[in-house]
């Protein structure tokens, strides 16, 4: 059975000139638990893996596939 494709989004700085955008694609198989809004995960963007926030979740339908979507933000401690 295919996994489902999700896509981790984490930008730095405002959305205005000069903020990167990072993406990060990991195949979930099915029944694993895919991270939930205000839960935390560690992902390596470059060379170093870093805290992030989940600050939103898509569920995105396709055709037959299904994939996700999901936001992260810098943690507030």
């Amino acid at each position: 059975m295919p996994g489902i494709d999700v896509v981790f989004i984490a930008g730095t700085g405002n959305l205005g000139a000069g903020a990167t955008t990072y993406r990060r694609t990991i195949v979930f198989q099915p029944g694993q638990p895919i991270p939930r809004v205000g839960e935390c995960v560690i992902l390596a963007f470059g060379a170093e893996p870093a805290r992030w926030q989940v600050q939103d979740v898509a569920h995105v339908f396709e055709s037959e596939s299904h994939g996700v979507a999901i936001k992260l933000m810098q943690p507030i401690d």
